[in-house]
């Protein structure tokens, strides 16, 4: 797989109106009573500080599947289709607090599959090296220390995934804080600042999130709490070196009392498109992206 295509593959690893004017006719002889303004109901966000033994059971999904084209010279040199799966289950237990925010944890990796075209069967999903295990995590400033529970340090395979997918843990979360700001009505759209949307989305290092609107379709209850449900649209275009074209959009579900995400599901087309020393490579597929979270308080 070329490098330009494994650049799709890995940053998707890492990885939201038009009013019309209607004239009203008026009608001679005949008293019309207008209609009362319809109210919006309104929201407001308030935040949780984690507390020792909280749990959080995280299920993660990610579907890529990608036509890709190499030409050379103006001949087509390679014309097939690649496929990227991965799911994944952690289970994140808190155990210390520092300045109001999570330093400490203990993460479990009950499910970690991959199918990708660098597997030995590029059709099958093959295990990863953190499945069944379990590791401690430690936030110090901006870095992720990653030891066994026996406080040995993992192979770098293990590190490297423990590391890129508790990348978050136990800093800011820029979408809360952005919210925590705000009261906001069923129907409103939200722009989200691209600073923000870089950090929430990882593409700081790789390019820029563009658009980021997050609409306030409904709120209601789920699992016993009040929840907002926006809907997502994001465009982000990647650099010079890593031209990507990522659309997204999708439900993204934040619970009221505690600032959480406990639902997001975004789909979208993404494509890639670049020269290289005569080489022209393009890539274009369809991106699915999918997590869960349960949070429970310790028993």
């Amino acid at each position: 797989m070329s490098s330009h295509i494994r650049s799709v593959c890995l940053t998707v690893s890492l990885m939201i109106s038009t009013v019309a004017a209607e004239e009203t006719t008026v009608q001679p002889a005949t008293h019309v009573v207008p209609a009362a303004p319809q109210t919006r109901e309104s929201i407001k966000f308030s935040y949780q500080t984690p507390t020792v033994g909280e749990r959080v059971l995280q299920r993660v999904g990610m579907e890529l599947n990608l036509h890709t084209v190499i030409k050379q010279a103006g001949q087509v040199a390679h014309d097939g289709t690649t496929a990227l799966r991965r799911r994944q289950e952690r289970e994140i237990e808190v155990l210390e607090i520092v300045g109001g925010r999570a330093h400490k944890a203990k993460v479990t990796y009950p499910l970690a599959r991959l199918m990708s075209p660098e597997n030995s069967d590029p059709a099958a999903e093959a295990a990863q090296a953190v499945e069944g295990s379990s590791y401690l995590i430690t936030r110090a400033n901006d870095r992720l220390l990653v030891t066994d529970l026996d406080g040995a340090i993992p192979t770098q395979e293990e590190f490297e995934i423990v590391v890129s997918t508790m990348e978050s843990f136990g800093q800011a979360n820029p979408l809360a804080e952005f919210l925590l700001a705000r009261e906001i009505q069923v129907g409103d759209t939200l722009e989200v600042p691209t600073s923000i949307a870089n950090k929430m989305m990882g593409f700081d290092s790789l390019g820029d999130v563009r658009k980021f609107e997050l609409n306030l379709v409904e709120v209601k209850e789920i699992n016993k709490k009040q929840c907002a449900v926006f809907n997502a649209n994001i465009v982000a275009l990647g650099k010079p070196d890593n031209p990507l074209h990522v659309e997204a959009e999708g439900p993204i579900v934040i619970e009221l009392a505690t600032c959480r995400t406990i639902e997001a599901t975004l789909v979208g087309p993404i494509s890639l498109l670049s020269t290289d020393e005569g080489v022209e490579y393009s890539a274009s597929g369809d991106l699915l992206l999918a997590i869960r979270s349960q949070y429970s308080a310790k028993e």
